[in-house]
This record gives C-alpha cells, structure tokens and sequence, in this order.
C-alpha cells in the first residue's frame, strides 16, 4: 500500500479537482476514495485550491475593460504632454533668454517717421589681400584699433 501511496502522493499534485474529491473512474479517484491517508492529503489540496481560487476572485479589477483602457489612454496623453515640455521647456527658455538679451543690445535711439538716414560713405579699403591669400579685418570697441588677420 505504501508504494501505491508514494505514487498516489505525486499524481495528487497533478490531479484535477475531480479527482481530488474522490470522483470519476480513474485509478486516483478510486485510491483517494478508498484510502484515508491519501483522501485527507487530496482535501487539504482542494481547501487550498479553493482558498486561491477565493483570493484571486478579490484581486480582480473593479472596473470594466472599456474603464480601464480610457484611464490608459489620459494617463498616455498627461505622459507625452509632460515629456513635450521636458523636452522643449529648456529649448524655450533658452530662445527667451536670447531674445531679451538681443533686445538689451538694441540702441535706445529709435527711429521715427520723417528721420533722416545718413547716406553710406564709400571708403577705402584699409589694405589688400596678397595674391592667393585672405585677409580678415575685424574693427574693436576702441576705433582706432584693428585687428587683420591673414590666411
């Protein structure tokens, strides 16, 4: 009896409920109805099915599909709205900060209708180039300096 018990000990792992509660025409059902240790093992496996079976049932949404897909999608929509202003904000700011700082650098002195524009002086050029070379003249704050560059 003790090998049938062995062997019945591995199948109640395995066994259906209906086998489990002694029912049906299998070799198990058949052992477990008839023998008491194995019958008490195969109840306790169904009390614990049946407890797991009651703590899942508590575990399952509250709410319908049609619920639950329209939270996914504005969770969605807050997500990207986030991630676009992450991603632009300092791009944004950076555009407003230049713009300020342009503005600051504009002089004072507006014009206004009926101002007079100077005419713009030909002058000289202040050297030339040699053959085959560049030259890059850039004019300072103080104007009686300047800088040439040549390439």
């Amino acid at each position: 009896m003790a090998s049938k018990c062995d062997a019945a000990f591995e199948a109640l792992l395995e066994a259906d409920p209906v086998e489990l509660a002694g029912r049906g025409d299998s070799d198990l059902a058949a052992h477990v109805r008839e023998c008491e240790r194995c019958g008490a093992v195969a109840a306790n496996l169904l009390a614990g099915q049946e407890q797991l079976a009651a703590a899942l049932l508590e575990l399952w949404p509250r709410t319908d599909v049609a619920a639950a897909l329209q939270s996914v999608h504005e969770r969605g929509r807050r997500r990207l709205a986030w991630e676009r202003v992450s991603r632009w904000g300092p791009v944004a700011a950076a555009a407003a900060i230049a713009a300020a700082m342009v503005l600051q650098a504009l002089p004072a002195a507006r014009m206004v209708p009926g101002d007079r524009v100077p005419a713009v002086s030909q002058a000289e050029p202040l050297l030339e180039a040699p053959s085959g070379q560049n030259v890059m003249v850039f004019e300072t704050r103080d104007r009686s300096a300047k800088v040439i560059w040549f390439n």
